[in-house]
């Protein structure tokens, strides 16, 4: 099992869970832009060319907060999620559901002094994921790799960068 600086909740813990991913980037940007690019989930959907949708349920219309819960389509897939955790310009989690499925996402910012190292990790338990282990890591962490990058290029665009 790989190391993990995030703090999860037991009960999705990396050992509690089928699936556990860690993906991270080195970014000139600061954390404060990086973090306005994550919340303002908004924006998801210019950064992965319709491939990503999101539905704000409750809480703001456009940035996500702790207790926001939004529905999130990437790719073929359809996630509940409410946001958990949140630590301004540090960290945010949501857990999630996809029929049976449970996951966790969790985004922590490290201050750098080129700019910061943004990480990501996800983990998966329930539902089918016991089949799933099989091929979903590899997709997971193809999808964050592209998560990064996008990221990494809107935090400089202004539209997607506000609050």
């Amino acid at each position: 099992m790989q190391q993990t600086q995030i703090q999860w909740p037991d009960y999705y813990h990396p050992k509690n869970s089928r699936i556990h991913v860690k993906s991270h980037m080195m970014s000139d940007s600061s954390p404060e832009t990086i973090w306005r690019s994550i919340v303002n989930a908004a924006c998801w959907p210019s950064w992965r060319h319709s491939r990503t949708s999101i539905q704000m349920i409750s809480g703001d219309a456009e940035h996500l907060e702790r207790g926001s819960v939004f529905l999130w389509k990437a790719g073929l897939l359809r996630y509940k999620c409410t946001v958990v955790e949140y630590e301004h310009n540090r960290r945010i989690a949501w857990k999630g559901r996809i029929g049976e499925a449970e996951m966790y996402h969790a985004w922590l910012i490290k201050e750098t002094e080129s700019g910061c190292k943004v990480i990501t990790e996800a983990t998966q338990r329930g539902g089918m994921t016991w089949f799933t282990q099989i091929y979903t890591p590899r997709n997971i962490r193809r999808y964050h790799q592209k998560w990064l990058e996008c990221l990494a290029s809107q935090s400089s665009q202004s539209a997607c960068n506000k609050k």
